[in-house]
C-alpha cells in the first residue's frame, strides 16, 4: 500500500492569488494622468505555481468529500446516499431530498476554487516550463468537469469563468464537454511526457511521481469511455488501446486518494465524516440494504464488513418505539419477499432507504463507520459505545477518489459488455482480492491478532463462492455480480456508485421506504446560485438524464 502520500491539513488556508486590480481614474478637464500598474496589485505572472497547485489539489478533495466547514456534503456523499451506500435520510421523495440550495457549495468548490485556478495556472506553468504542474491541473480539471456533467447534465464550461466577458454563460452540452475532457487528458499526457524544468514542491497525492499521474490520466479515459458505452459504439477500440498501453492504474500503489491525519485541532485534519459522526454525534446512518448485502448475501460475511462498520451492540434487545420506531411495524407491502426491513440482525443498526424519521436517542446503539475509509474503530465484537474522537484510527482515513481495484471492476464490465481485451471473470477476481487486501491492511493496526480477522481461507472461500455464482449465471446475472462487487469495493466513493447504478441498473437494491418516492434522481438539481444569478440557465427536473444515460425513464428507483 502506498504510504508516501502526504497528509495536508484539511483546513489549510486555500492559497488565493490576487489576479489583479483595476483602478479607474477620471480625467479632470485637460489634466493627463499617467497610467501605472499599482505596486500593490499582483499580476497572474507573479503567482506562485506551487501555491496554485496546492489550492487546486485541496479544492478537488473538498469537491469530492467536503471540507467540513460549510455544513454541506461533497459529491461523494450525495451520490452515496441516493445510491444506498449510505442511508438516505433527508427525505422520502427524491425531489425533496436534495434541492438547489444544497448544491451551492459543491458548485462553488468546482468553479471558484478549482476550475478558475486551473485555467489561470496552466498557461503560466507551461510558459515557465513547469509541465508536470500543468498536467496535474489538466487532469484534475478533467475529473471535476466529468463529475459536473455526471451530476448535473449540461453545465457552463466553454464560456464559463470569463468574468465580465460573459456574465451569463450558457450550459454547454454534456456530450461536448466529455469530448473536451478526453482531449484535455490527451494534452495532460503530452505534458507529462515533456521535460519539466522542475516538479511540484508539494504534490499531496503522488509526491510528484509523473508515472502515477500518467496512469491516472489513462484511467480517467477508461472511466469516460465506459461511462459512454451505451451511446458510443467506438469505445471498445479506445479501451483496448488503453489496455495495450500498460498505463492503467492496476496495482495498489497506483491508487489515487487523499490521506487524512488524526490531528483534531489547529487545524482539524481528520476525515470529515469521522469528525461529523464521532465528535458531534452521528449525522449519518448506515444503509440497511448495504449492511445486509455484506452480512447475508453469501454463506460467509464479506471479509471487509468489520472494517467498514462498527456495531455498538450485537443484538436488538434495546430497540423500542423510541430508539427505533419501525421495530413494531410490519414490512411494507411494496418490499420484495425477504427484503431487509428496519433491522439487519446481529446488531447491524442502520436505516432503510428514505427513512426520514427524526433523530431518536440511539447514539449508543447505531452502527458506526469502521477503519475504512473514515478512520473509525475495528469491530472486534466488543460492542461498546464508540462515539468519541479518540477511537479507532482517530479519523486518519482516506478519500478513495480512484482506487486501483476500481480499474479491475471497470475492465470486468467492459470485457463482459463490450468484448474488450481480457477475461471479465479474471478482472472480477482481481478487483475483489485487491479491495479485500487493501481494506484489511488499512485496519490491520487495530485488528491485530483478533480472532475476527478473516483468515486467508475465509477470503478464498468468499471469493470462490462469488466466482461460482458468476460461472453459473447468464450474462445479465454476470453483470449483476460484477456490479455488486464493484459497489462493495466503492464504499467511500458515492460518485462511481451513482454513475454505475444509472449506467447498469445494478445492484438490485432495497426500495425506498415510501412506496411512491417519485422519479429517481437521474441528475441533481442545478444550484440555486446558478439559476438565480445566471439568466442563461433555468432549473431542470431531476428526471433529466445525462447524455450517456439512455436507459428507460423507470429504469431505476
Amino acid at each position: 500500500m502506498k504510504k508516501a502520500y502526504k497528509s495536508l491539513k484539511k483546513h489549510f488556508s486555500r492559497a488565493s492569488v490576487v489576479l489583479g486590480a483595476v483602478l479607474v481614474f477620471a480625467a479632470c478637464e485637460s489634466t493627463q494622468l499617467e497610467i501605472l500598474d499599482s505596486p500593490n496589485a499582483l499580476q497572474p505572472s507573479q503567482a506562485d505555481i506551487d501555491l496554485f497547485l496546492n489550492n487546486i489539489q485541496l479544492g478537488t478533495v473538498f469537491f469530492f468529500e467536503s471540507d467540513n466547514t460549510d455544513n454541506f456534503n461533497g459529491v461523494s456523499e450525495l451520490g452515496a446516499k441516493v445510491s444506498r451506500l449510505l442511508a438516505m435520510t433527508a427525505g422520502n421523495q427524491y425531489e425533496n431530498v436534495y434541492v438547489g440550495q444544497d448544491m451551492n457549495e459543491v458548485w462553488e468548490d468546482a468553479y471558484s476554487d478549482v476550475l478558475i485556478d486551473v485555467r489561470t495556472m496552466v498557461p503560466l506553468a507551461e510558459e515557465q516550463g513547469l509541465y508536470t504542474h500543468a498536467a496535474i491541473g489538466q487532469i484534475l480539471e478533467s475529473y471535476i468537469a466529468m463529475t459536473l456533467v455526471d451530476y448535473f447534465g449540461d453545465v457552463p464550461y466553454f464560456t464559463a469563468l470569463k468574468g465580465a466577458e460573459d456574465l451569463n454563460p450558457a450550459a454547454d452540452s454534456g456530450q461536448e464537454i466529455y469530448a473536451a475532457v478526453d482531449a484535455l487528458l490527451t494534452e495532460a499526457i503530452a505534458n507529462l511526457n515533456r521535460d519539466a524544468l522542475a516538479g511540484p514542491a508539494n504534490d499531496v497525492f503522488f509526491g510528484g511521481d509523473e508515472s502515477s499521474w500518467l496512469k491516472l490520466a489513462n484511467t480517467l479515459k477508461l472511466k469516460l469511455y465506459l461511462q459512454t458505452r451505451l451511446v458510443d459504439g467506438s469505445v471498445a477500440g479506445k479501451i483496448n488501446s488503453l489496455i495495450a498501453s500498460g498505463n492503467l492504474m492496476t496495482d495498489l500503489e497506483d491508487s489515487f486518494f487523499f490521506q487524512y491525519s488524526s490531528v483534531d485541532a489547529n487545524p482539524d485534519s481528520r476525515h470529515p465524516i469521522f469528525s461529523d459522526n464521532f465528535d458531534q454525534g452521528k449525522t449519518d446512518y448506515q444503509s440497511n440494504w448495504f449492511m445486509s448485502f455484506m452480512a447475508l448475501d453469501r454463506s460467509l460475511p464479506d471479509p471487509r464488513i468489520r472494517y467498514y462498520f462498527y456495531r455498538q451492540q450485537l443484538d436488538f434487545s434495546e430497540a423500542d418505539n423510541q430508539t427505533k420506531e419501525c421495530v413494531n411495524e410490519v414490512i411494507p407491502a411494496h418490499y420484495d419477499a425477504g427484503e431487509v426491513f428496519c433491522t439487519v440482525g446481529d446488531g447491524y443498526w442502520g436505516r432503510d432507504h428514505g427513512d426520514n424519521d427524526g433523530i431518536p436517542p440511539d447514539d449508543d446503539l447505531v452502527t458506526l463507520h469502521g477503519p475504512y475509509p473514515v478512520g473509525g474503530p475495528f469491530d472486534d465484537n466488543s460492542a461498546s459505545p464508540q462515539l468519541s474522537r479518540d477511537v479507532g484510527l482517530e479519523g486518519a482515513g482516506i478519500s478513495p477518489i480512484m482506487m486501483s481495484y476500481f480499474t479491475h471492476f471497470m475492465l470486468a464490465e467492459s470485457a463482459l459488455t463490450l468484448g474488450t481485451t481480457g477475461s471479465a471473470r479474471t478482472y472480477l477476481e482481481s478487483g475483489m482480492r485487491q479491495s479485500i487486501e487493501y481494506v484489511m491492511d488499512f485496519g490491520a493496526s487495530l485488528a491485530g491478532t483478533s480472532v475476527f480477522v478473516p483468515t486467508p481461507a475465509n477470503v478464498d472461500d468468499f471469493v470462490n463462492e462469488v466466482l461460482a455464482d458468476y460461472d453459473a449465471a447468464d450474462n445479465d446475472g454476470k453483470l449483476e455480480i460484477i456490479i455488486e462487487q464493484y459497489f462493495t469495493a466503492l464504499f467511500g466513493n458515492g460518485v462511481e456508485a451513482y454513475n454505475t447504478y444509472r449506467r447498469t441498473g445494478y445492484p438490485n437494491m432495497q426500495p425506498t421506504l415510501q412506496p411512491n418516492p417519485g422519479v429517481f434522481m437521474r441528475t441533481f438539481p442545478y444550484p440555486d446560485n446558478l439559476v438565480n444569478q445566471n439568466s442563461s440557465v433555468s432549473q431542470h427536473p431531476i428526471s433529466t438524464q445525462v447524455f450517456w444515460d439512455n436507459n428507460p425513464a423507470s429504469f431505476i428507483d
